[in-house]
């Protein structure tokens, strides 16, 4: 009996293993569905049907205490087949637990781990955009400050410039101090952009009018001091000529009585007297001034002012008060060498610097003194012709006078002119 309920459990337990089999199996395709769950249904209702009539029997037999235990002893054996079938996928099921357990734990530590690096990192990096920002703010610091060094050194650079053109101004080193005035404009582009760069350039032209009123107060100063030396130079130049006079005398009695000679024979007859020259003058006040006007812009108005003063020059010395009187004739000889030392001074200019002063200038020069010469001489014509040893002495002074100029390029034939129709034929 206890056999035909175990045989009678186990064909249910296959009935249904079916059904679950025939209903997962149905479940494949839409025209299978119908069909799986119909069988499905069939097969539940047969296991029933089964199950009806063996309950009955068990009933029937009053055998639901056996029917109970093998049912029990059914279910037993179906654990144990459960536990069996498990049993072999325990081990590998605990582990994969235990390490999926370990993963959870090391991903909770990891996010820890994370969520502090986050805060590590997010203070660094708020540690380090401040000292990023400060550096910046150091940056530009250090830009200003190199800047302002910069600004001070250019600075620094123009002022010992501006000092040493003062230095060089009252020390009278013109060339030097042109020069320092022409580096100082280059050198004051640097601070230009800075209020007292912009004042510098300011004074720079006044810096200019300033070195150019020295250098022409110290050729000023040389035209006063010329005076003298050209009353000396005129001196010499008479001395000269009137020796050279006295050599013709002596080898041509013919010469005696004449107010000439030709050129070629003065030439040859000059050769010994040459190797002096008396016209000797400093010209470096002039030719600095000269220079520096001209690298200033400004040698058209220095010309100009030349000019200018060595006509009020000339003019001065055929102002001074002359008498034609016996004994009296050195005011005029004294006027005589003057002009001579003057125009040789303007021989000598015209020579060494023809584009500053020109041939024609001096030439017009010497026409306007020939004139007023010849207009003292006029006013004074009826003592001279009253008195011989007057009239003698003139002469022998307007020959000189005559000599010299000639020799030195000017034009005399006014005074010859003037010679004969004061003395005659």
């Amino acid at each position: 009996m206890a056999d035909s309920i175990q045989q009678q459990l186990q064909q249910l337990v296959l009935l249904s293993d079916s059904v679950e089999a025939g209903a997962g199996g149905g479940g494949s395709g839409s025209g299978g569905l119908g069909e799986g769950s119909g069988s499905g249904v069939s097969t539940v209702e047969e296991a029933m049907e089964q199950l009806g009539p063996l309950i009955h029997s068990v009933y029937r037999a009053n055998k639901q205490k056996l029917f109970r235990q093998q049912v029990e002893l059914f279910a037993q054996r179906k654990d144990a087949e459960i536990m069996k079938l498990c049993g072999s996928y325990h081990q590998e099921f605990v582990q994969s637990v235990a390490q999926l357990l370990k993963v959870r734990q090391n991903t909770s530590e990891l996010q820890e781990k994370v969520v502090g690096l986050n805060a590590e990192l997010q203070q660094s990096g708020k540690s380090l955009y401040e000292k990023k920002a400060e550096l910046l703010s150091l940056r530009r610091e250090q830009r200003n400050i190199q800047r302002a060094a910069d600004a001070v050194r250019a600075g620094l650079q123009v002022v010992q410039m501006a000092a040493r053109f003062d230095e060089q101004v009252a020390t009278k080193e013109y060339h030097a101090a042109i020069k320092t005035v022409g580096s100082l404009r280059e050198a004051n582009a640097a601070v230009r952009r800075h209020a007292f760069g912009r004042l510098l350039e300011a004074s720079i032209p006044k810096m200019e009018t300033r070195l150019q009123a020295a250098a022409l107060s110290d050729m000023k100063d040389w035209l006063y001091g010329l005076k003298k030396t050209t009353r000396d130079i005129g001196r010499r130049l008479a001395a000269r000529m009137e020796k050279k006079q006295e050599t013709w005398r002596e080898r041509d009695a013919s010469v005696r009585e004449r107010y000439f000679v030709s050129s070629a024979v003065q030439f040859v007859l000059d050769e010994e007297f040459d190797h002096d020259d008396p016209t000797t003058v400093d010209m470096m006040p002039l030719y600095q001034c000269l220079h520096i006007n001209e690298r200033l812009g400004r040698r058209a108005e220095f010309r100009r002012s030349f000019s200018e003063d060595r006509s009020d020059q000339l003019s001065l010395v055929l102002a001074a008060a002359v008498q034609f009187a016996p004994g009296h004739l050195g005011a005029l000889e004294g006027m005589l060498h003057d002009i001579i030392g003057f125009f040789a001074v303007e021989h000598n200019i015209v020579a060494s610097a023809p584009d500053f002063r020109s041939k024609a200038d001096v030439d017009a020069l010497w026409d306007s003194g020939t004139a007023k010469l010849t207009d003292i001489i006029a006013r004074n014509i009826q003592t001279i012709r009253s008195n011989a040893d007057v009239s003698a002495a003139l002469q022998r002074l307007l020959t000189t006078f005559t000599y010299v100029m000639e020799e030195n390029a000017y034009d005399v034939r006014k005074l010859r002119e003037l010679m004969l129709a004061v003395f005659g034929a």
